[in-house]
């Protein structure tokens, strides 16, 4: 007997909805139970190739959006390699591309793109300290202006987390500039158990105590001094310090030693808040810092289902502070769980939070 796609949906739902045993309610509808199976199988499929059009109309507008956001930070940071573009787009904005599809579209729009690299081997781990402030690291680094010649930064980076603690921009490299640098970073964070540094006459004396050294002594930090040439021993901040070139001395041309000092300044809170790090799993160093790692993981997970964006801004008596901004713009400010304040742009988080 011959029965229309709507008599088979009709019966279909009848038997399903029968209560009984499908084959008896089959047998009482007068059609075999292998014709029901096959039946209910085709609508069904039917049914899903029915909304695969307005899915995928769905799928490309999310993914046009990616796109655009995607091509925006490859031409704010024209050196981000692949992955590290693919990371920091679920880090700013919640949206999650693949590094392969990432690799993709931008060969699709021009850009060269380096071969995606193999993970390292399960067990491959750099040493780092386990805790925030277990070990500084402590560095100068030189860079010449065309108009006002050399000017430099000193540097201190927290070990484990990465984070930048202190700064300063000057034109000597005084054991003084030093000092005042650790100072700073003492008074703003506390003390770290040990601080390393290289052998350097601002930090250390070949005999007797240099001032930084007795200043050291009697904070109760432990000096630590790489040993002879094995500059490898402070690779993390020389590092960072190679990264402030290629990704900003070098890509701009500062007059003046004060608009260095501003444009190091804006780039020092970028790297700690919103840069993403491969030597800490791709979070920033601020999520490492304030021991916020395992938040931060929680709202990124978030982010990808509802489109959030997340902002790590520090610790207020040892609770996280963070900001969610949902797809309207609106940014709520969270102390620990707990929703504190409604913002409604950044501009406004920045002047509640920064002095």
């Amino acid at each position: 007997m011959y029965y229309t796609d709507q008599e088979k949906l009709k019966l279909v739902e009848l038997i399903s909805k029968s209560g009984l045993p499908i084959k008896k309610a089959c047998k009482q509808y007068g059609i075999s139970d292998a014709s029901f199976y096959a039946w209910r199988k085709k609508l069904a499929a039917d049914a899903e190739k029915k909304q695969e059009p307005a899915r995928a109309e769905t799928d490309r507008s999310n993914n046009t959006e990616a796109v655009e956001k995607l091509l925006a930070l490859k031409k704010e940071h024209p050196y981000y390699g692949v992955v590290k573009l693919s990371k920091q787009l679920l880090r700013t904005y919640g949206m999650n591309l693949h590094p392969g599809k990432v690799k993709r579209v931008l060969e699709e729009h021009g850009f060269k793109t380096e071969t995606l690299a193999k993970a390292p081997p399960k067990g491959t781990r750099r040493f780092e300290r386990l805790n925030p402030c277990d070990l500084w690291m402590m560095d100068i680094m030189y860079y010449r202006l065309k108009k006002e010649g050399r000017f430099y930064l000193i540097s201190i980076l927290d070990d484990y987390s990465r984070f930048n603690v202190a700064h300063r921009v000057c034109t000597t490299q005084s054991a003084d500039n030093v000092t005042l640098v650790f100072q700073e970073a003492v008074e703003t964070y506390g003390l770290p158990n040990q601080l390393l540094t290289d052998r350097g006459s601002q930090f250390y004396r070949w005999k007797g105590v240099s001032s930084f050294q007795a200043l050291l002594g009697n904070l109760g930090v432990e000096h630590i001094v790489t040993r002879p040439q094995s500059p490898q021993t402070i690779g993390k901040i020389e590092s960072f310090h190679r990264n402030i070139q290629k990704e900003l001395l070098r890509r701009k041309e500062f007059n003046t030693i004060k608009e260095a000092q501003q444009a190091i300044k804006e780039y020092i809170e970028y790297y700690n808040f919103e840069r993403v790090h491969m030597g800490i799993g791709y979070l920033t160093p601020a999520d490492r810092f304030f021991n916020a790692a395992i938040e931060v993981e929680k709202a990124m997970n978030l982010s990808t289902e509802d489109g959030l964006n997340f902002y790590l801004t520090g610790k207020i008596e040892g609770q996280p502070v963070r900001a969610v901004k949902d797809k309207s713009g609106q940014i709520t400010v969270y102390l620990a769980s707990h929703p504190v304040k409604v913002l409604n742009n950044l501009t406004e988080l920045k002047r509640a939070l920064l002095p």
